[in-house]
């Protein structure tokens, strides 16, 4: 046999090891830090959370290891330690960044980047060219393969079968971390072919049909960071991997189950369209699927200055993947189910609860006045979503139409948003730095045992947050004290 074709393995390779933050636009690296503040500030709001404080007290248990921050612990771990619990708490409000393959990869990419950065001694610019690299890595890769649903003459007829989003965050940790560790392009390949084929099992189908979310839900991004970390890791002591996994007949789409594959996104552009100017930031914290209706809901409350006691019901129309059972539920029975139901962002949204993890503290979940609001949501298909085909392209969505009809004082009031709040492709729906401020604020609000007034709280939060947006060190990180302070202040004893 002759040796394998490994073109588009050994090309990325090459782009995630020669590729450096002095290599990267001016846009790019803005962007970079923005994800970095929100990933962070997700991760923050996530410290008090029962799954959160599980992941914690997992990584406590393991012992061992002083190279790298766990934020809510008062002890440094190891990096895939470190990656593995600060990913899992950056997904568990399910409020970070969403890149339009329906995926969550920003979790995994910054805080395998900012793991790494620590073990090495690397620099803010290390941890910047990481989050860029390892982020446009797994974009590729999501793109590559498509959206994780079937759509049949413009129709969506289901979710696939395998595939689906765990392998994108995977790939993602793999390229930032190899990316800071300063792996050589041959490293770099064998790292990409122990990440591809340790990747998580694809269990979408699973996830789409489950009436009840696991803390995890469809994949635990920390144990993506994870398998990231150790395969970079891994692959700086010179250990191997398949060089060709993502070439020839048997390449990663096909023994991860994918469908279908478009090799041209694997290379088209690398270098010069950097996808991480596509990624979608979420003002609240719920499904990204949801956020359509959410944003025409918010438009009419403001608008129209409308109490959640003059609503007497309200009617969301969602897109098609967004129809299933776990989004209508109108009486989630915990905080991660609830993550899914339009009707208890609905209610949440309407009673003005500060978006964050108050949404699903107890208060939020079982108070009687948002379990009656919650009873008066519905949900039938919005009609201009249903050729979901036309709002893609390139195995990627831009923007699906969602929307609400809201009757509060004997009238109807409706209104339906193409892009949600968040998105970048239209200035009036894009986030600006000082929104992500105050996401960031608001992700820590929550926190802290009383010791500190709310406003010095806010205080604390909005300082570390300027500092993370202005961190440009070459040979340091500047801001991890910033967070990890803060983040003792926002543990409750």
């Amino acid at each position: 046999m002759g040796e394998p074709t490994t073109r588009y393995t050994q090309e990325l390779a090459h782009f995630v090891a020669k590729t450096g933050y002095e290599d990267l636009p001016d846009a790019v690296v803005t962007e970079s830090r923005r994800l970095l503040l929100d990933t962070v500030g997700c991760a923050l709001g996530a410290i008090n959370t029962e799954s959160g404080q599980i992941a914690l007290r997992y990584v406590d248990s393991l012992g061992g290891g002083s190279a790298a921050t766990v934020l809510g612990l008062d002890r440094m771990r190891s990096p895939t330690d470190a990656a593995y619990a600060n990913a899992r708490l950056a997904n568990v409000l399910d409020a970070d960044d969403t890149f339009p393959t329906s995926t969550h990869f920003g979790n995994a990419t910054v805080f395998s980047a900012m793991a790494v950065a620590e073990h090495f001694g690397g620099s803010d610019r290390d941890v910047l060219a990481g989050i860029a690299i390892g982020f446009d890595l797994g974009a590729r890769i999501g793109s590559w393969m498509g959206a994780p649903f079937q759509v049949r003459n413009g129709e969506v007829v289901g979710w696939n079968e395998l595939g689906g989003p765990p392998a994108t965050v995977t790939w993602a940790a793999a390229g930032a971390a190899s990316s800071v560790a300063g792996l050589d392009p041959l490293q770099t390949n064998h790292a990409f072919g122990l990440a591809g084929a340790n990747s998580p099992q694809p269990t979408i189908r699973k996830w789409a049909e489950s009436p009840v979310q696991p803390m995890y839900k469809y994949a635990d991004s920390g144990w993506c960071a994870n398998i990231g970390v150790s395969a970079a890791l891994l692959a700086r002591l010179n250990s191997t991997g398949f060089l060709d996994i993502l070439d020839g007949q048997n390449a990663f789409w096909r023994f991860y189950g994918s469908p279908t594959h478009d090799d041209a996104l694997l290379v088209q552009g690398l270098g010069e369209e950097w996808e991480i100017l596509n990624t979608t930031y979420k003002a609240w914290p719920c499904c990204r699927w949801i956020h359509h209706p959410l944003t025409a809901f918010s438009g009419i409350l403001e608008e129209h200055a409308i109490a959640a006691e003059e609503i007497e019901r309200v009617v969301v129309r969602a897109n098609p993947l967004a129809l299933t059972e776990i989004f209508r539920d109108q009486q989630p029975s915990d905080p991660l189910t609830a993550e899914f139901s339009h009707a208890h962002a609905m209610a949440a949204m309407a009673h003005r609860i500060p978006p964050g993890p108050l949404w699903y503290e107890e208060a939020a979940m079982n108070a009687r006045h948002m379990a009656d609001f919650r009873a008066k949501v519905t949900v039938t298909p919005e009609p201009r979503s249903s050729n979901i085909a036309a709002w893609m392209g390139g195995g990627q969505w831009r923007g699906i139409p969602g929307g609400v009809d809201v009757y509060a004082r004997g009238t109807r009031f409706e209104a339906t948003a193409d892009y949600a709040l968040g998105d970048p492709w239209e200035e009036s729906t894009r986030l600006s730095s000082d929104r992500l401020i105050e996401k960031f604020v608001g992700m820590c609000r929550a926190g802290g045992d009383g010791s500190l007034g709310p406003s010095e709280l806010e205080d604390r939060a909005s300082a570390c947050a300027e500092a993370i947006l202005a961190g440009d060190s070459a040979d340091r990180l500047s801001w991890t004290d910033e967070v990890s302070g803060l983040a003792g202040l926002l543990r409750r004893s």
